[in-house]
């Protein structure tokens, strides 16, 4: 079981530190980062570490979870779930502490609250240093779609909250950028050819462990689906001429569940840990028990596509151990 792999020696570990960045961000480094080809995030939904790998119907997680790069210490930055999204690609949680839909939502109703966020993200420093990126949303009912959810609340299998790029005015206002927000069906499609250099994979509600009240909600049932939509999606890349000994798969959580009350079984030190697996080419096990987070997440990935950090990843560790990991 998991818990007996986080007892074992460390495997196969290159330890690298994220290399100084002009004017003072991130943290002294020994040598230079990993450079990065493609990065593929993969986010589900509200299950805490424990339950995401030691118990359940995810035989392919707990797999990879002992195969790969696992990050034990691993934490969501608040919830709910948008601005742990937020996070992942601006560096910032916004002191947002709900799941509003974007301003730019195409069915906001009049008076709605909702959140619009002005600056830039890592689309910016992405399409700065000439790379590319892409969002596939399961369920998005189209290229650029800007709508709340598909079907409306309470059904909606597909959930804005779940998609931090429309919420960017900048790519929002950007069509060019609007249009690489395409339906998680095109991803096969991109793979073949020329897959962009970072990849955000959001399976819909039914498929993300998050289920829905009337639909999708048994919650043996989700952590089947959830495990096989990831096996899927992995072995789809691993299957793709985009996976070279430079890329990287990262199947993460959002957050954990809120634990309240004296019923909690959880202690204080684990509120909001989450499992993060780091998948690379050369593999091999490896443990990171550094604490860890989304910022972390996306100081690593700036760290090794070159770019200046933003926000709270210019103080945050470095998660390059994992994904540096030598081939044999």
């Amino acid at each position: 079981m998991i818990r007996s792999l986080l007892r074992s020696p460390l495997l196969g570990l290159l330890c690298f530190v994220a290399a100084t960045l002009d004017g003072g961000q991130g943290a002294a480094a020994e040598g230079v980062p990993k450079r990065f080809d493609h990065v593929y995030v993969i986010v589900l939904e509200n299950h805490d570490f424990d339950e995401a790998l030691d118990s359940g119907a995810s035989p392919f997680l707990r797999d990879l979870a002992r195969s790969q790069g696992l990050a034990t210490r691993y934490f969501g930055v608040t919830h709910p779930s948008l601005p742990n999204y937020l996070a992942m690609i601006g560096g910032d949680d916004y002191f947002i502490r709900d799941d509003n839909p974007s301003c730019f939502a195409s069915n906001l109703r009049p008076g709605q609250a909702c959140h619009k966020i002005l600056g830039d993200s890592l689309v910016d420093q992405l399409e700065n240093a000439e790379l590319s990126f892409a969002l596939y949303a399961q369920s998005l009912p189209g290229v650029g779609d800007l709508t709340q959810g598909r079907p409306p609340y309470p059904n909606d299998i597909y959930a804005q909250k779940h998609n931090p790029f429309v919420y960017f005015d900048q790519i929002v206002q950007n069509p060019a950028r609007l249009a690489r927000l395409k339906p998680m069906s095109a991803l096969a499609a991109d793979l073949a050819g020329f897959a962009p250099n970072f990849v955000f994979i959001v399976p819909d509600q039914c498929h993300d462990g998050h289920g829905l009240r009337f639909s999708c909600n048994d919650s043996a049932a989700l952590t089947h689906d959830y495990d096989d939509t990831v096996a899927r999606t992995v072995d789809m890349i691993r299957a793709s001429p985009n996976w070279t000994q430079n890329s990287a798969i990262v199947v993460t959580f959002d957050e954990g569940e809120m634990h309240q009350g004296a019923a909690s079984a959880a202690k204080p030190e684990d509120e909001n840990r989450i499992a993060t697996i780091v998948v690379t080419k050369c593999g091999g096990s490896a443990v990171s028990d550094a604490r860890l987070d989304h910022f972390a997440l996306l100081a690593t990935i700036e760290d090794g596509f070159g770019l200046p950090r933003l926000r709270k990843a210019m103080g945050a560790p470095t998660m390059m151990d994992l994904f540096a990991r030598p081939c044999q």
